[in-house]
């Protein structure tokens, strides 16, 4: 019934000819991009949400950024870098650079950038990220020096992932101020934000680099699928994220748009709550965790709910990032093991818990794979309550703050950085805002895997951690993501590697 339902709520859309949001005037110079759920704040240090990063990467600059067809880190607002020793970097920044209120991009920002990042008493979301950087000093406007806690293999990596603030913004506006005014050196600036509805972004036509081919850029929030398709299909909205892989066709055949697929960097996960964040609860022991990974077949969720639109792993580490083992193998359906396990766990009739399912706002059709796993689990004696919430920056304020429950919807993108690092630290670590898990053994790999420059050590490192990870069955492992993107005829787009969308890249196809 719910796909008969999307089908016509696409068909009627189509029919009536929605209009574009766009003026007439101006939907030439206008690119319409769709979000399901809206940004909690527009400051991407303060910010886990994928959407919130996506637009920060609008209006800020990084000092590095990743090539999309290499995936080497290039310079971007840093020229260059170099490591003075074990534990200094020299970064020589990019001259002439402004931002949007005209202040000149200096060493100074920064420092004041990381410096607020760093801070432990303002919590920022970000800290995690950048915790072995000791300090950061001026060595004049246009170089920057960094000390690291011990060798730091990531450092370059993690010059793509954050956002260049303003030191004056930073010193007379403030944190609260900052959450709603992006002050960046972006190619777009920010001219309005309606809460839950829109964002309108204009060209910033003193930008430093390549001018976007469109003036202006309007995000449209629309929570339903189905809206979101059928607005596609009839002009409204230029590019959407995370299409259900049973819409495909009806995209690719409409004349109107099309699809395109690209494997992303985000692994897709039930998290359970091992560390009891949410208070005792069953998955507290770790029978019943491996019993929950036992009664899922991953294998063919993948192959006929996602019509193979994902890559099967043995933990949270996506095969794209350095550190995966290839030859760590997941686990595989067995009712029968899984039921002893319940019982050997004191739930021989078996046992209760409640789900915390979240929109489809990264992962395609996750409604459908979630009937599919609670369906799975049911046979192996879970009872699942599931409670479905509408709004993902509600789920993820509720992750953050410890009170998601025992099983939620999870996945985690390595906001451009290919390592391991990028998830171990911030979902699996003990204390992490966003880990309900704890396990002393593998904080120590953690920190073994971020302070050494020997690659083959390193990977040595994750190897014994994804081990581990399996073994204690940490969290319901599912797949590697790939996204879904559908795409206007009107535009040329290139589905990215990152799934950080760069509108900026988007251009008018040739008629």
């Amino acid at each position: 019934m719910r796909l008969l339902a999307l089908g016509f709520a696409i068909l009627l859309a189509t029919t009536l000819g929605l209009a574009p949001s766009a003026g007439a005037q101006t939907r030439e110079e206008t690119l319409i991009y769709s979000l399901q759920s809206d940004v909690d704040n527009w400051d991407p240090p303060n910010s886990v949400l994928r959407e919130a990063i996506i637009l920060g990467y609008h209006v800020f600059d990084h000092l590095a950024v990743r090539d999309l067809k290499t995936r080497r880190v290039i310079p971007h607002l840093a020229t260059s870098w170099k490591a003075l020793d074990d534990t200094t970097w020299e970064v020589k920044l990019r001259q002439g650079v402004k931002f949007h209120d005209g202040t000149p991009f200096t060493a100074r920002d920064v420092k004041a950038t990381f410096d607020r990042v760093l801070d432990p008493a303002k919590k920022m979301t970000a800290r995690g990220n950048h915790a072995k950087i000791k300090s950061v000093e001026v060595v004049d406007d246009h170089t920057a020096r960094f000390k690291t806690d011990g060798p730091y293999p990531l450092f370059v990596e993690r010059l793509t992932a954050q956002s260049m603030q303003s030191d004056k913004v930073i010193r007379e506006k403030g944190d609260e101020w900052m959450q709603e005014h992006p002050i960046g050196t972006g190619p777009y600036k920010l001219v309005k934000w309606n809460r839950k509805q829109d964002h309108l972004l204009v060209r910033n036509d003193d930008y430093w680099g390549p001018k976007p081919a469109f003036k202006h850029v309007k995000i449209r929030i629309i929570p339903e699928k189905a809206t979101e398709i059928a607005e596609l299909l009839s002009g409204g909205v230029d590019v959407i994220k995370a299409v259900p892989p049973d819409q495909m066709d009806v995209i690719n055949k409409s004349g109107q748009a099309r699809t395109a697929t690209s494997p992303i960097l985000r692994t897709a996960m039930l998290q359970l709550d091992q560390a009891a964040r949410s208070g005792p609860n069953p998955f507290t022991d770790k029978r019943v965790r491996q019993a929950a990974n036992l009664a899922v077949d991953s294998d063919t969720i993948i192959k006929f709910v996602l019509n193979g639109l994902g890559d099967r792993v043995a933990t949270g580490i996506n095969p794209m990032a350095f550190g995966w083992d290839p030859n760590l193998k997941p686990y595989r359906q067995d009712l029968a093991q899984a039921k002893k396990l319940l019982a050997e766990a004191g739930f021989p009739n078996g046992v209760d818990v409640v789900f915390h399912e979240s929109p489809p706002v990264v992962e395609p059709a996750v409604q459908q794979t979630n009937d599919t796993i609670v369906s799975d689990m049911a046979k192996a004696g879970f009872r699942v309550k599931r409670n479905y919430i509408g709004d993902n920056t509600v789920l993820v304020a509720r992750v953050k703050e410890g009170k998601a429950g025992s099983m939620f919807n999870w996945s985690w993108g390595y906001y451009s950085v290919f390592d391991a690092d990028a998830i171990l630290y911030d979902v699996f670590k003990c204390g992490e805002f966003y880990s309900y898990y704890c396990n002393p053994a593998l904080d120590d790999l953690i920190a073994q895997g971020r302070s050494t420059l020997d690659q083959k050590r390193r990977t040595e490192i994750y190897v014994k951690a994804q081990k581990l990870l399996f073994d204690e069955a940490a969290y319901l492992y599912k797949w590697g993501l790939r996204g879904v993107w559908g795409i206007s005829n009107r535009v040329e787009y290139q589905a990215p590697p990152d799934e950080i969308d760069r509108m900026f890249l988007v251009t008018p196809r040739k008629k």
